[in-house]
């Protein structure tokens, strides 16, 4: 009987294993070169390795002169200290698109991951005797949670300023910076004073997040490996905002045809250029990625107008909302979606 037991123990072992290989098996799921990148390169590693040990090099030479608590690093959170790339990843497996609701979510969750150097580079500022400020395009509503991950990671860091108050709309932390420098930040922790400070170095992944946007890189070039540090991040940025993905083929494009279509019969002609007329009811800006203008409620089961280098074209909502245009462009399908991606403003006509 016990020989039976054992027998028939070890067949249900045997079964159950087998059952959750087939149950768990999960598809592969291909990532653009971007993300993989960042998730798997031992070169994405070592490249924010290097921008930190070669910071802290310099961090010792600029504070050398400075006294204890009269300047600060600034640095930036996402793709600076931390790294999100499994939302990244999570984002493509799902086969959707980004979206303000979807990264609240993930902030919410806290497990975003340290990046190689930061925590070093934090520490170091702290010995050396300045403050570290972290200076992030978050929002109020992931405040908390933000807080959360920064402390599960262990960075060593003296305020986060996140965009609340009167910095919900500073976008490119001009705002934030400013108020370090006076000693006037707004939205200091409650019984938390910070005297005017000196900002000898700043880090991040953006240009936004090292100098002012009137500025430029051959006007501030050689400040880099002095007191600005760029950690690489092709994931995403203004330079995709910007177009930066497109460039003019040298090979002319299909004229689109002079006679105009609805959506409707747009969504049959994926890899056709056309000419689509229609009333735009919804007009969607995101943070990050391409604007889309929809002809239909329905976005998802209906024909996208995917705007890039959105900045070209004004006010998408007062020029576009409710009213009747005409688009030119070749029909495209991204993940599950058809749309037409337009970079020029000469692509969209209004006619009512």
């Amino acid at each position: 009987m016990k020989k039976f037991l054992r027998i028939y123990i070890g067949t249900l072992a045997i079964v159950s294993v087998l059952a959750l290989s087939v149950c768990g098996h999960a598809e592969k799921i291909h990532l653009t070169p971007d993300v993989a990148w960042a998730r798997a390169a031992e070169a994405y590693r070592c490249c924010t390795q290097q921008a930190y040990l070669n910071a802290m090099s310099r961090l010792r030479e600029l504070a050398k002169d400075e006294k204890p608590g009269t300047w600060c690093v600034v640095l930036d959170a996402d793709e600076t200290v931390i790294s999100n790339v499994r939302f990244q990843a999570e984002l493509q497996a799902s086969g959707g698109d980004f979206t303000n609701e979807g990264w609240t979510d993930w902030c919410n969750r806290a497990e975003a991951t340290l990046l190689p150097g930061a925590k070093k580079f934090c520490a170091l500022a702290k010995e050396l005797g300045g403050k570290v400020i972290i200076v992030t395009n978050r929002k109020a509503i992931v405040k908390d949670a933000t807080l959360k991950n920064l402390t599960a990671i262990g960075l060593p860091y003296d305020v986060c300023l996140v965009r609340e108050g009167p910095y919900a709309k500073d976008r490119k932390k001009v705002l934030r910076r400013d108020a370090i420098k006076k000693g006037t930040i707004a939205t200091l922790p409650e019984g938390m004073t910070l005297p005017p400070l000196k900002i000898l170095m700043l880090c991040g992944d953006q240009t936004h997040d090292l100098y002012k946007h009137e500025e430029s890189f051959d006007s501030i070039k050689d400040r880099f490996a002095a007191d600005l540090v760029i950690i690489p991040n092709p994931m995403y940025g203004d330079w995709y905002k910007s177009s930066g993905a497109y460039i003019e083929s040298e090979k002319p494009s299909a004229a689109a045809p002079s006679e105009a279509i609805t959506w409707k019969e747009a969504m049959g002609k994926v890899g056709e250029n056309v000419l689509v007329e229609g009333t735009i009811v919804n007009v969607y800006v995101p943070d990050r990625g391409p604007a889309k203008l929809n002809f239909d409620k329905n976005w998802r089961d209906s024909l996208t107008v995917a705007v890039f280098g959105a900045e070209k074209f004004g006010d998408l909502r007062s020029g576009y909302l409710d009213k009747k245009v005409r688009v030119s462009g070749m029909v495209d399908k991204w993940q599950d979606s058809v749309q037409i991606k337009v970079s020029d403003p000469s692509q969209i006509q209004v006619i009512e």
